[in-house]
């Protein structure tokens, strides 16, 4: 079973032992995803089906365009709005929504599922050195840089609080700078929550946290000829 179709399954078994609908109702509801899906197929947005996007993010995506899209609009329209109805559905299914009253029935979607063919991709990324990381992580004593009082676990590795390196102006960004951005004035040693949260957290908490760094790392960026003002790295960063 290719891996685009894992979702369709898991749906299908959603739209019959979850919510008990129908089989009826079930083919209406993956009608409308068939269509949608050989529509975006057409636009060259997708391959060939819906079920090909694994990332909520994009999916959500996909759905504000179409709902954009004057065409589909009209198409919407014509089939009495019966394929913004399917793609809902289908979003609210994807996004979880309502996971946390089933979590008694969950179970009942269990089914085998073939192992997944090797996809083998190609990315881009400066280089950078774990070497450099690991130098700034043992320089601060394996502590969290935004607050030492966050503890974790001891490392295996170096019989130390788990800590993690994070650059500050992200890699991604050095395209944009003519010195490199893999050097110690740039690495933060972090807990994993502050890790994460810089990655993930609300934008709000993202920009609190980096305006802390920043005041501590501003001088050293600027003498490794990163000058950078608080609001650009805010930008480049949260």
């Amino acid at each position: 079973m290719s891996n685009f179709f894992v979702l369709r399954e898991y749906y299908v078994q959603y739209l019959k032992k979850i919510r008990g609908n129908s089989s009826s109702t079930i083919q209406h509801y993956l009608g409308a995803l068939d269509t949608i899906s050989s529509y975006l197929s057409a636009q060259q947005k997708i391959n060939t089906t819906i079920y090909e996007i694994t990332e909520l993010n994009n999916l959500q995506t996909i759905k504000d365009d179409l709902f954009q899209d004057p065409h589909f609009i009209e198409k919407d329209e014509r089939g009495h709005r019966m394929y913004s109805a399917g793609l809902n559905n289908y979003c609210r299914f994807a996004s979880g929504d309502n996971f946390i009253d089933i979590k008694e029935h969950i179970s009942l979607m269990d089914f085998v599922i073939p192992r997944s063919d090797l996809i083998i991709q190609r990315t881009e990324t400066y280089k950078r050195s774990s070497i450099i990381k690991n130098q700034v992580i043992e320089s601060v004593g394996y502590i969290c840089e935004i607050d030492p009082l966050h503890k974790t676990f001891i490392s295996e590795s170096t019989n130390q609080l788990y800590m993690e390196g994070h650059h500050i102006i992200p890699m991604k960004m050095q395209k944009h700078f003519d010195n490199s951005l893999d050097v110690y004035a740039n690495i933060i040693s972090l807990c994993p929550i502050c890790h994460r949260q810089l990655h993930f957290g609300l934008r709000e908490d993202k920009i609190e946290l980096l305006i802390k760094i920043y005041s501590a790392r501003s001088e050293r960026l600027h003498n490794c000829g990163l000058s950078i003002s608080q609001d650009e790295l805010i930008e480049l960063a949260a």
